[in-house]
């Protein structure tokens, strides 16, 4: 059984899609699904949807596209639920010309989950080294780390790694052009990646243009276990292991 640990079940496309919900909880292949917060409203319904249904958790905080209006202090509330095993997803995004802004956010969420003793998601959009930089000269997350659908850069996995941060593979790796990705799948080492969807989004072959979903987590799956020369089951054991050591709160209450 998989676990996809990053999907968005009340995204702006979906909404609060009960139907989907449902699919998944019926789901015999999906272990555990964790539902990754946008801004407060979509944390706060993320929160609710894991306190209803036991193979979802949550990731409370405020996306760099998403800042507009947002009180970042609110997750401190959010993350006394049982059920919040991260902050996130948080970072930067090079499509929006509000950096200042997007760093103030990074930097305040950061230190909330360091305060929490939480791990963090980060949102890198074209923005890897500009995120690194901030952990440098700032302040670094003391309590794991993972950069969601990772930009395949050599270096910044030679930091992460020094760092034991790990990286998420999602649906890009199994296509066509996807070689850099499949260069960083050889090089991570085994205990430092995980697998998700970011379901609705980023669909993998071969259901690009259509909806994704979380029962899709084993094309990516598939893909890195013929990347790795290694079996089906073996990866997805290596990335439930990897998904608990991080999420330690799944890890204890699951």
């Amino acid at each position: 059984m998989a676990i996809d640990s990053h999907m968005h079940i009340n995204s702006v496309i979906l909404k609060y899609n009960k139907e989907y919900i449902e699919e998944i909880n019926k789901n015999h292949n999906i272990k555990s699904v964790i539902n990754v917060g946008l801004n407060i409203e979509s944390s706060r319904e993320s929160v609710l949807i894991s306190k209803n249904n036991s193979k979802f958790y949550s990731a409370i905080g405020i996306h760099p596209l998403y800042t507009k209006l947002q009180d970042a202090d609110s997750l401190y509330i959010l993350a006394e639920d049982d059920k919040v095993v991260a902050i996130g997803e948080i970072g930067l995004d090079s499509s929006k010309n509000n950096f200042d802004e997007q760093k103030k956010y990074l930097i305040k969420q950061i230190m909330i989950a360091n305060e929490l003793h939480l791990p963090v998601i980060i949102h890198s959009n074209n923005s890897n080294k500009l995120v690194i930089e901030i952990f440098k000269k700032y302040v670094k997350p003391k309590y794991g780390c993972v950069f969601h659908c990772f930009q395949p850069d050599i270096d910044d996995l030679k930091y992460l790694i020094r760092n034991d941060y790990y990286i998420s593979f999602a649906g890009r790796i199994t296509y066509k052009t996807a070689k850099k990705s499949i260069e960083i799948a050889k090089a991570v080492p085994n205990n430092l990646f995980l697998v998700e969807t970011d379901s609705p989004y980023i669909s993998p072959e071969p259901h690009r243009g259509e909806m994704n979903r979380s029962s899709y987590i084993s094309f990516i799956i598939k893909k890195i276990a013929e990347v790795k020369n290694m079996n089906y089951d073996e990866i997805e054991g290596i990335t439930e292991q990897n998904t608990r050591q991080l999420f330690k709160k799944m890890k204890n209450s699951c």
